[in-house]
């Protein structure tokens, strides 16, 4: 549909006007629009709560929810503070709530670098201010390392509930000493 409205568009104009079309992969996605390079910055009450920065955006016009490719939220506190950065490979974003849905290497670092969750699927609710997940997770807290299924925590990674606790352990010993994929 997209081809045709610009090829309608070029014909329209007359003369030799050269109109860039989408590549081929593109024009075959299910989406009305699709931005690259995206910013966008989430506030509650005035103040930054979180900023997205997405490689690519999709969006359905008669639907509130944008599906993100290769993206970062970085989530701050009411003082302006980062309080971690989360990375994905998907994720879907409900602008009417505010809520997200990340998937695919799922990680999140706090602040200060000495937590790190990783994770193949978690959910940001943004009425409570939480991080919950239903499946698998690693999270590796200073010299420990918690396995289990199903966790509920703030942004910061301050405060955990796991569902389904499986083991608590030293960390594994990589090249870099956390590991940075998914289990």
């Amino acid at each position: 549909m997209l081809a045709a409205v610009l090829l309608a568009e070029a014909a329209a104009c007359g003369g030799d006007h050269r109109v860039d079309v989408a590549s081929p992969d593109l024009l075959q996605l299910d989406a009305d629009q699709v931005m690259v390079g995206v910013e966008h910055t989430m506030t509650r009450d005035g103040v930054r709560r979180a900023h997205l920065q997405a490689d690519t955006a999709y969006f359905l016009q008669n639907g509130s929810v944008a599906h993100f490719r290769r993206y970062r939220i970085d989530f701050f506190d009411g003082a302006g503070d980062r309080r971690s950065t989360l990375t994905a490979v998907d994720g879907l974003y409900d602008m009417k709530s505010g809520d997200m849905t990340a998937s695919d290497d799922v990680v999140v670092v706090d602040s200060t670098g000495g937590q790190r969750l990783l994770t193949s699927r978690l959910h940001f609710d943004a009425s409570t201010d939480r991080l919950r997940g239903d499946t698998t997770f690693v999270l590796y807290r200073g010299r420990d390392t918690l396995r289990g299924r199903g966790f509920v925590t703030d942004p910061g990674l301050d405060t955990v509930r796991v569902t389904r606790p499986a083991a608590v352990s030293p960390p594994d010993t990589t090249a870099a000493g956390i590991p940075t994929r998914n289990p």
